[in-house]
């Protein structure tokens, strides 16, 4: 699904594009090859694989960028990368999680153990070939990203910023959601104070395109959704949460 000129959703629980335990997948086309951002469940990896060919005439040089180890991001890492040849870039917390294949440490045991995954649903280990670090420029595929780190929804959430189609875009993954909606969740290091001490780097960025791993993205005034976010989480009270009320995902 095509969203702009260089960027399309390849697979999304949300949209029907893919498995309904798949965040949205965001792929760019970038000046020398594709950039994929994150893997999904993998529970239907094919149909992913069918959306890329179909919007990206050349798939022969590319890369994947994980977000977060959370299953819905990572689950699918190994088939993808292995069917398209291309290399894994992720955080060095990430990294470990993902190449022993840690089902804990990526909350999938706990999350599937409370109904939210099927019991088939496995994290096989995948080799990551590049690390990335916060504030220091990461140039895939020609296309230059600034890694951000924001715990709260997990200790290895990074948000991605880059310069897209004219516009100056965020990547949010599960950080932050459209409506300023924030990524608490019910799990082992979730956590209001990752939110605290990390989401005031998103302040001054001046965003325009916010692509969230879930829910609704925006390709205008996405800095409003940021600093809503931003502004309730400065008052007492916990602010508005994904998975609370209407914001099913």
């Amino acid at each position: 699904m095509r969203i702009s000129p260089s960027l399309a959703i390849v697979g999304s629980g949300q949209f029907g594009l893919s498995s309904r335990f798949d965040c949205h997948l965001y792929a760019v086309q970038a000046p020398e090859g594709v950039v994929l951002f994150d893997a999904g469940s993998g529970l239907k990896h094919d149909v992913v694989l069918a959306h890329l060919r179909n919007e990206f005439a050349d798939l022969s040089r590319g890369a994947i960028v994980v977000t977060h180890a959370h299953p819905d991001h990572v689950c699918g890492l190994a088939a993808l990368a292995g069917a398209l040849g291309w290399p894994v870039y992720a955080s060095a917390q990430a990294k470990q999680i993902i190449e022993s294949g840690d089902e804990a440490a990526a909350g999938l045991v706990v999350t599937r153990a409370m109904g939210g995954y099927p019991p088939d649903l496995r994290l096989a280990p995948c080799s990551i070939e590049g690390i990335y670090e916060d504030g220091v420029p990461l140039h895939l595929c020609g296309l230059s990203l600034t890694p951000i780190a924001v715990r709260g929804h997990s200790p290895d959430s990074f948000v991605f910023l880059c310069q897209l189609d004219g516009l100056r875009t965020l990547f949010s993954a599960d950080v932050v959601f459209y409506g300023g909606v924030l990524g608490l969740i019910n799990v082992d290091g979730s956590d209001l104070a990752g939110y605290r001490a990390d989401l005031p780097k998103l302040a001054p960025l001046s965003v325009e395109a916010l692509l969230p791993a879930h829910g609704l993205f925006t390709l205008r005034f996405g800095q409003r959704h940021i600093d809503t976010a931003l502004t309730q989480l400065a008052k007492g009270f916990v602010p508005r949460m994904v998975g609370q009320g209407d914001l099913i995902l």
